[in-house]
């Protein structure tokens, strides 16, 4: 057992493989970076930051980790901007909200959605969305 681990990069990986194979967000057009660049095309999502809380008891190790999920969309038509990026969110939340990992090392207990929100960037025309997922391991 791997008392103490920090599983970050463990989850994210496993959330980079399912937001990749969504077929929702393919067919919006969405790529996923762990890093973009000024020069990485609209629209896409990162995988943002984590947060640990560990929930270890005697007999087991446990943690409650919150990633942050970014979405981005640039377009100055307002009517679709903000639209497409709710379906982008949605298409995230749907490919993520599922018991259905298989993480090496790790027993996903429960997932759930800690809240989403869209915004206006400060960049006219950008349009940014972040939703916040929470996952309860088990550490094997």
């Amino acid at each position: 057992m791997n008392y103490f681990l920090l599983p970050f990069y463990e989850i994210q990986t496993a959330i980079y493989q399912k937001l990749k194979a969504s077929p929702h967000l393919q067919a919006l057009g969405v790529e996923v970076y762990d890093t973009p660049d000024e020069n990485t095309p609209y629209p896409y999502v990162t995988i943002g930051e984590p947060y640990s809380n560990p929930l270890d008891t005697k007999t087991s190790n446990r943690e409650q980790v919150t990633f942050t999920i970014h979405a981005w969309r640039k377009d100055n038509d307002e009517s679709t901007g903000k639209r497409i990026l709710y379906e982008i969110l949605s298409a995230c939340q749907q490919a993520l909200i599922t018991r259905r990992y298989s993480i090496n090392g790790l027993t996903v207990l429960d997932v759930t959605r800690n809240g989403a929100q869209v915004f206006d960037d400060v960049e006219v025309g950008l349009k940014h969305g972040v939703l916040t997922v929470r996952y309860k391991v088990q550490i094997n």
